[in-house]
């Protein structure tokens, strides 16, 4: 079977510490027809340079520099630029699988997919994870696939570790000046699929870092997320009717984790963001808590929160040191 070209886009900003470990695990690809674009995004930790390095070792790879705009401005210049049939998002300062491209890839063609989605490993030292090697997989239609991404089962909405036709970008791009940036636009890419092929196994490996956006305490920026998970829960609907009862569960279990970050923050921040979060989950009262597929300590906040914002925020804390 001759190999599609595949094009890897992989937005840089000041990860020198990272940045040939992420080449190396594409270089490696046992999947060879590729084009590897990096998208220096303005950096000034030399990481520019290490790109063109690269460029000099590797004839697949090309390089473009630009002034810093955000990983939105980067991913969106290398959709642009890029001309294989599939395009792939890598993280700089991740790494994947050598048989990452090769499975995803193989998975779309044999069940003729728009996209793959493989799982993908956690990390925090330099050493990067070794892949397990099962690699079933699977496909479904794009309802199917759509309400496993609002029930977290195995598709997540991160934009890296998807292989995507092209085709499926054509229009889209990804939204700048946002947090969140993947989940603004995810939804709306995966509606254009026909099929959606998922390999079981971990290709992608994401590096754990301190001070991360999941990790960060809440401040303006962070209230997009508001925004996005609401226009999912009305948008999806319309094209699937069934999926309203998992858009909405997703809206309030992410809703309720945004307000307890919050009151964690500053329990006095953002009073009208907090009145409007409080209104809106009271309007999904008598749905959510009707849910079966509810987990019980997700609908004891719920209850704790309709009692009151401080009940509400102490069980969360109790929630998550049990965790710890």
């Amino acid at each position: 079977m001759m190999e599609e070209l595949i094009s890897i886009v992989i937005p840089v900003y000041n990860v020198k510490p990272f940045l040939r470990t992420c080449a190396e695990s594409v270089f490696a690809q046992t999947f060879r027809n590729l084009e590897i674009l990096f998208i220096d995004d303005g950096s000034t930790d030399g990481s520019g340079e290490i790109c063109d390095e690269l460029a000099a070792q590797d004839p697949r790879v090309r390089v473009i520099h630009q002034p810093n705009g955000g990983l939105s401005d980067a991913r969106n210049t290398g959709i642009e630029a890029c001309t294989g049939k599939w395009i792939y998002f890598l993280d700089s300062d991740d790494a994947i699988s050598p048989v990452t491209i090769a499975h995803l890839w193989t998975a779309c063609i044999k069940t003729r997919a728009d996209v793959a989605v493989g799982d993908f490993l956690r990390f925090s030292t330099q050493e990067v994870p070794q892949e397990r090697r099962s690699f079933a997989s699977e496909s479904f239609g794009t309802e199917e696939a759509l309400r496993r991404m609002l029930m977290n089962e195995g598709f997540g909405h991160q934009a890296w570790g998807k292989l995507f036709n092209r085709q499926l970008w054509s229009v889209l791009r990804f939204p700048k000046g946002l947090l969140y940036e993947d989940y603004a636009v995810i939804y709306d890419v995966m509606l254009g699929a026909s099929k959606v092929a998922k390999v079981s196994d971990a290709l992608y490996f994401y590096r754990m870092q301190e001070g991360s956006i999941m990790h960060s305490s809440i401040g303006e920026k962070n209230l997009s997320l508001l925004d996005t998970s609401a226009r999912v829960t009305q948008m999806l609907p319309e094209h699937y009717p069934a999926l309203r009862g998992p858009a909405v569960r997703l809206q309030v279990v992410t809703w309720l984790r945004f307000l307890s970050d919050m009151l964690e923050t500053d329990y006095k921040l953002f009073p009208d963001v907090q009145k409007r979060i409080i209104d809106t989950l009271k309007s999904y009262r008598k749905e959510f808590l009707g849910m079966k597929d509810v987990r019980k300590v997700d609908k004891l906040k719920f209850r704790a929160l309709m009692r009151g914002k401080w009940l509400f925020y102490l069980m969360y804390r109790a929630s998550d040191a049990k965790k710890k």
